[in-house]
């Protein structure tokens, strides 16, 4: 069993962990939090699933959650590689590679973005909103970057998953610009 709070391997009959003392919880309990709130075991592991492994892995699942930084975490990543395979089959003017890819990737898109919209208690309907060219698709962008309510009252030791609002707001909106300042000029030239 692996402790919530430090992530280290304990025996499956401990009650505390040997490493940082915290109470380990082996069945589906409930933990108090700082603020009176209280959050279940389930919610706590779930937030501790490799991004890349939960967005492929529920490819075709429409039903439970998936937390903001998993899901923008796994939408960068795949976005870059998506640049890798599209210069790579442009060069080998294979791009019948980029079009597998592309198809996977926009079922496991959409599939993370209903999972996303749960996760805000929104209906899953939503992801519709892409079909409505700009302000649709940037209503959808404002609701997937938004919080759920069990993060804005967790209280986290991490700085690096402690980012606010404003700072997760500027990193969006720096990868966005430069994927437009890579992609513009590509654009007005015909070349894409």
């Amino acid at each position: 069993m692996f402790c919530t709070k430090c992530g280290a391997k304990n025996p499956e009959d401990a009650t505390f962990c040997y490493k940082c003392g915290n109470e380990m919880y082996t069945d589906k309990t409930t933990r108090p939090m700082v603020d009176d709130t209280t959050v279940t075991t389930d919610e706590i592991v779930a937030e501790e699933v490799n991004p890349l492994i939960d967005f492929w892995t529920n490819i075709v699942n429409f039903e439970g959650k998936m937390n903001r930084h998993n899901f923008w975490v796994a939408v960068f990543i795949m976005a870059l590689i998506n640049i890798v395979i599209v210069a790579v089959s442009y060069g080998t003017e294979t791009m019948i590679l980029w079009y597998l890819y592309d198809l996977f990737f926009l079922i496991a898109t959409l599939s993370a973005s209903v999972r996303r919209l749960h996760d805000i208690n929104k209906s899953g309907a939503y992801v519709l909103l892409n079909l409505i060219p700009l302000v649709g698709q940037v209503a959808l962008l404002i609701m997937l970057l938004q919080e759920n309510e069990v993060d804005k009252k967790k209280v986290v030791d991490d700085p690096i998953n402690n980012m606010d609002n404003k700072g997760f707001y500027l990193t969006a909106a720096v990868f966005i610009g430069i994927i437009l300042v890579i992609l513009l000029p590509l654009l007005l030239n015909g070349t894409l």
